[in-house]
């Protein structure tokens, strides 16, 4: 799969049937679901909990929309092999270098929530939180580095495994298959590798 601004969502995405049931059934079995249920039904009997369940399903799977360059550029700058191009003396800022790495793995720990609205107003309590954990698998990235930020990503690929939790109960679990990232990602501006923010080059002749 190849795809522009590949998301946690895209690697977590289960096509299989039942899988909205499952993730509703584990759901059920947290505490945080067990009393929104029942908030929910002393709030209005109006109120149907099977649909109730269905949009926290879909919201569920939304809280993954995670671009992850958010997880991997963060991790790429701690990297020996990249820092050593903060150097302006030993790598000029008018000069573009291409970088490869070796495969390596980028651990994620991050905490998406939810939190339920009745007719647009938030109700006290009803925040949901969520842990989502994953090991990502980068291999044959190529970075495009100049005057010490990371200009662009030229190539590689990505697979991994990850997990959504709610109180320790497994809401989606995963195996990726390899995933390509798109041909090359411009990331504008750059993002620096330094400690202290530098003045822009110009920008690198056409390649």
């Amino acid at each position: 799969m190849s795809k522009k601004n590949l998301t946690m969502t895209d690697l977590f995405r289960a096509q299989e049937a039942g899988a909205t049931k499952s993730k509703g059934d584990a759901l059920e079995k947290t505490k945080s679901v067990a009393e929104l249920k029942e908030k929910l039904a002393k709030k209005s009997k109006l109120i149907q909990w099977s649909a109730v369940r269905d949009v926290l399903v879909d919201k569920t799977v939304e809280t993954l929309d995670i671009p992850l360059l958010d997880f991997l550029v963060p991790a790429w700058k701690k990297y020996g092999e990249i820092l050593e191009f903060a150097d302006a003396e030993k790598y000029p800022p008018n000069e573009t270098e291409l970088v490869s790495l070796s495969e390596h793995t980028v651990k994620v720990e991050r905490h998406p929530y939810l939190e339920v609205t009745y007719k647009g107003v938030p109700l006290p309590n009803t925040k949901i939180d969520f842990t989502l954990e994953a090991d990502l698998t980068l291999q044959e990235v190529v970075l495009q580095i100049q005057n010490g930020k990371i200009m662009a990503i030229k190539a590689g690929s990505v697979k991994g495994r990850g997990e959504l939790l709610l109180e320790k109960q497994s809401v989606i679990k995963k195996e990726f298959g390899s995933y390509e990232l798109p041909g090359s990602i411009d990331l504008g501006d750059g993002i620096s590798i330094r400690d202290t923010p530098e003045v822009h080059a110009a920008a690198a002749s056409g390649t």
